[in-house]
């Protein structure tokens, strides 16, 4: 049985937006709906993949770990965000950590549905291909960012990253930002500090925001090479 709230879902989501109704129809009437809890794994790196989820509700991050053991936060997903994408593919393991950072919704669709359609729908595949070359470019920039700037500069850049008209969104907290940052959480707490400080950032009836955008521009753009990296404080 088709539910109008799954097959009204997927038509938000761009990986079906070229989907014809009949199999559109399809996804929803065999998707499986999932309630989950803040903090809650959804997924585990390493573990056999055999499913995809489209995040209906809620937000959740997207975790690796570096070569000295520390998170670093790859993403953050929000509604109509898919992910696992991968493993329905190849069928081998999970390539990072999903937590769920609220309570939430999501669809939860199996490989055995999924492939059928990409082998009569090509397009599919196509939009697939799309979604996991978007990722595989924000990782890319990711691990750049993380070896050419010192931690003041990828404080600033995760800053702008997430500002969306000056404001900064409630949910990211010091933890999500040092972990985007590969940072310890007292160093980018100390950042942070000295930012407001000097009025770089201020916080608002709203929550925070970016008081002088232009100041962390600057920041950005005094990147040094690797190993010639400065003391920020």
């Amino acid at each position: 049985m088709v539910t109008t709230d799954a097959l009204a879902i997927l038509q938000r989501v761009p990986l079906f937006r070229q989907m014809p109704p009949p199999y559109l129809r399809h996804i929803a009437r065999v998707a499986l709906f999932r309630s989950f809890t803040a903090g809650e794994l959804l997924c585990a790196k390493g573990d056999t993949g055999t499913t995809m989820f489209v995040l209906v509700k809620g937000q959740a991050e997207v975790v690796g770990v570096d070569e000295e053991g520390r998170e670093v936060l790859l993403a953050i997903l929000s509604e109509g965000d898919v992910f696992g994408e991968l493993s329905l593919i190849d069928g081998q393991g999970r390539s990072a950590d999903v937590v769920a950072l609220s309570d939430g919704e999501m669809l939860v669709i199996r490989r055995s549905d999924f492939l059928p359609l990409i082998e009569r729908m090509p397009q599919l595949m196509w939009e697939l291909l799309v979604t996991i070359t978007r990722r595989l470019r924000e990782t890319d920039e990711l691990v750049l960012r993380m070896a050419w700037l010192n931690a003041q500069q990828r404080v600033a850049w995760a800053l702008l990253e997430y500002a969306k008209a000056g404001k900064l969104p409630k949910w990211l907290t010091v933890h999500l930002l040092a972990k985007r940052c590969g940072l310890a959480r007292e160093t980018a707490s100390r950042i942070l500090s000295h930012f407001q400080r000097t009025g770089i950032l201020r916080r608002s009836k709203e929550g925070w925001e970016i008081g002088k955008p232009e100041t962390l521009r600057a920041i950005l753009k005094e990147a040094v090479p690797i190993g010639q990296d400065k003391s920020v404080l």
